[in-house]
Order: structure tokens, then sequence, then C-alpha cells
């Protein structure tokens, strides 16, 4: 499904990207062509008055001079002494170019061009420019007028073939044509990697969803099953008894099951970010307090030292502002993990780290500890560190649900190895940043 997803994704947004890049690309073609045909227009118009003036300013044209003004010009220059061709051109012109003149001067009659042939006096030039297509498909900028002279008339044809400019734009188009395969190409290996890259987080989200519902679904079926093996036992049952066990292990795993159902939607409300907080000001050294209350007759049940360590150089701790039960509620499990793990006679320090910005709440113990590899899994959902501790009661939900809390305070939490064997983890939960102002602090909690 992802694979598919995958090629659709690339296909498409290559496909998109790639249009809009042709659209500009053509757009800047057309607007280079015709600059260069601009360019051309403007030099030959410029060329063609050039020599204009010089046939109007000089009584005679030599042969050297029409020779070199054909080869430095490129024009293909025909001359008319009073609708003679000078003896010139019948000498150098071949049948290939006189059918060439021939199709240009009819071209000039059909475009109504005033007869550059006619016999009636003039005074002033007449001239005349305009596309011409000879019968060979080639193309010609050209011009056609008359010449006034004192005892005659001069008359011209002037043709500058465009062959030049057109392999001009023909290889600008094939610049531009691989410039768009080789562009289009790069766009296709880059949305290939770049979608991919989107498509790894919604793989891997895909991947935890099913899971999470695989485990959910697993860790449901048991008490359930439990619970409908009761109610077969005490349909069939009289002993009291014997209805008394199994009304008390079934009450055991209808709590369990309604303690893992309450934790899943802690979770999917932290997912939809609709986790309420009930902000307030509290004390570092009281949180842990009360944490340290809870449990010390717990440790003290399995011969475990619980111990609290608060800075004695600190006369007065900051303030923090948090949602009090939350927090209470991720000691909570952190301190149920530690009971969990740490065997009889074990050690389990709560403390605490002042620094200027923010305050570290630290959870040691000596028992069995994270491996290396697992540090950063074990705030997965459903996720065991080690599958030997799967009938400790513990769903696995416990640690990520602490994250989700932290993370909701803007907070971090997370596990190293604690100097005496075990784990140590730690959260870190910013000040308060009005702690210093004690007149500001008063007016905090009516925000919230």
């Amino acid at each position: 499904m992802f694979h598919k997803l995958h090629v659709q994704l690339t296909l498409f947004c290559t496909f998109v990207t790639g249009c809009i890049f042709l659209v500009l690309t053509f757009l800047c073609l057309r607007f280079a062509e015709n600059s260069l045909k601009a360019e051309d227009n403007a030099a030959f118009l410029r060329q063609l008055n050039a020599v204009l003036i010089h046939l109007q300013e000089q009584d005679s044209i030599s042969h050297q001079w029409l020779s070199q003004i054909q080869k430095n010009s490129q024009f293909l220059l025909y001359l008319y002494d009073n609708g003679k061709p000078l003896f010139y051109q019948q000498y150098h012109d071949s049948a290939q170019e006189k059918q060439l003149r021939e199709e240009a001067l009819n071209k000039a009659a059909k475009e109504q061009i005033p007869d550059i042939f006619s016999t009636q006096p003039d005074r002033i030039i007449s001239h005349t420019e305009f596309d011409f297509r000879s019968s060979d498909g080639s193309e010609y900028y050209a011009s056609a007028g008359v010449i006034p002279k004192q005892s005659n008339r001069l008359h011209y044809l002037i043709l500058s073939p465009l062959q030049g400019q057109r392999d001009r734009i023909r290889h600008l188009r094939l610049v531009i044509l691989l410039t768009d395969l080789t562009a289009i190409t790069l766009l296709l290996v880059f949305f290939w990697f770049s979608t991919k890259c989107i498509i790894i987080p919604l793989k891997r989200n895909r991947e935890k969803q099913v899971h999470f519902i695989a485990t959910a679904s697993h860790e449901l079926r048991a008490p359930l099953a439990i619970l409908r093996s009761g109610l077969e036992v005490l349909k069939k049952t009289s002993d009291p008894e014997e209805q008394k066990h199994f009304i008390h292990l079934m009450t055991e795993e209808s709590g369990r099951m309604q303690n893992l159902i309450r934790d899943m939607l802690f979770l999917a409300n932290a997912d939809s970010r609709h986790l309420p907080l009930n902000m307030e000001i509290c004390q570092p050294d009281e949180l842990l307090l009360d944490s340290y209350e809870k449990f010390e007759p717990l440790t003290a049940g399995k011969n475990i030292c619980l111990s609290l360590e608060l800075p004695a150089e600190v006369s007065e701790f900051p303030d923090i502002l948090c949602d009090r039960e939350r927090i209470i509620q991720v000691f909570s499990i952190l301190l149920d993990n530690a009971l969990s793990y740490t065997p009889e006679n074990g050690k389990i320090r709560l403390s605490l780290q002042i620094k200027p910005d923010f305050l570290t709440f630290v959870f040691a113990d000596n028992g069995c500890g994270v491996p290396d590899d697992e540090k950063q899994r074990i705030f997965d959902r459903f996720y065991r560190s080690d599958d030997a501790h799967s009938g400790k009661g513990h769903s696995g939900l416990g640690l990520c649900i602490a994250r989700e809390i932290v993370n909701a305070h803007h907070g971090s939490i997370w596990v190293e190895d604690a100097p005496e064997r075990g784990s140590c983890f730690f959260v870190k939960l910013h000040k308060n940043p009005c702690s210093e102002h004690k007149n500001i602090v008063a007016f905090l909690p009516d925000l919230y």
C-alpha cells in the first residue's frame, strides 16, 4: 500500500511541478525567440539603411563594392538601372539565384508593393520591407524600392537570409528541451526521496497503530476470557467458597480492564492534543514528599529502602507551574515501576536537582536496569523491557503516559544507568518564570 502511494505521490508531484516548469520555460523561450527576431530585424534595417545611403550618394557602383557588401552583410543584393539588371549580376547570378529573385519580385507584387520598375519619375527614395519565403522553404528579410538619380532610376531588391536565425532558434530550443528533460529527471529523483521521507513517518505510525490495536486486543482478551470463564463457573457451581473466589478474580480482572481502557483513552486524548491540564503553582519538594509518603508503606512491605534527598543548601525552592495531579501521576508511575523491578532489600532514591532555568526530578533504583538498546523504546506503547516481567501487572502504557504528560508540560523525561546498578529516570520541568515575583504569582492561578 505504501509503495503504491509512494509511486503515486512521486508521479503526481513530478507531473504538477514539471507542468509548471514547462509552462515557464515555454514562456521564456517565446520571449527569447521574439527578442532574437527583433534584434535580427533591427540589424537588418540598420544595414539596409547604410546600403541605401551609399547607393544614393554614389553616382557609380563598383563591382568590388557589390561583392564586398554581399560578403560582409550576408545580403543578396540585386540592382536594376532603369529596369535592367546590372552586368555584374547577369554575369555572377546562377540559375537558382535568378529564380529566387523572380519569386521575390512576384511576392512584392502580390503584397501590393509599388512597382519598382515603374517609369514614373520619383524625387524621393521609396522602399518597402516584407518577409519572404522561397519555393525551397528558405526564409528572408526582403526590401524592394527605388532610388532616384539625376538622369535615371536605380531599382533594388535586397534579401537577407534567415538561416542563421533559424539555426540559433533551433539550438536554443534544443538547449531548452535538454534542460527541461534534465530538470524533470531531477524533479523525479527529488520527489522520489522527499515523498519517501514523508511516507516513512506515516508508515511507522501505521505500524504503531496496528501494533497498538493488536496489543490492546491481546491485553483485553485475557481479562475478558477470565470474566467469561468465571461466569460459566458461577452458572454451574453452588459452592460458596468457589463462587467467592471467582467473584474476587472477576473483580480484579474487571478493574484491570477498566484501568487499561482508561489509559488507552488518556493516550487517545494526548494524540488529539486534547489533554486537559489544570495548571497551578506548586512547590517541587512538596510533590516529592507527597509521592514519598504514598509509596513508603509499599516499599516497607517489600523490605525496600525508599529515601528522599533534597538540596540542603537551598533555603527556598523555586516554584513550578504544572498540573499537580498529572505530575503526581508521573511520579507514581516511575515509583511503581521502580517498586516492581527492585529486588527485596533494594534501594529507591528520590532527589531533586536545581538548575538556573529548570528543575530535574531523579528516581533511581538498583533493580535490573534497562539495556542501552531499549532506553528509548521503553516509552513506546505496550512495550516491556523484559518479557520475563510481563506478569508484574503492567500493561506497558505507564511510561508512555508519563512521557505524554511531561511533554504536555514542555518538559522532558529520559532514563540512564544508575551509579549502583539499576535505572535512573529523570524528569525535567521548567521553573515558573514569575517565581521571583510573588505579587505576580498570586494572580497566576486565575489565568488557567
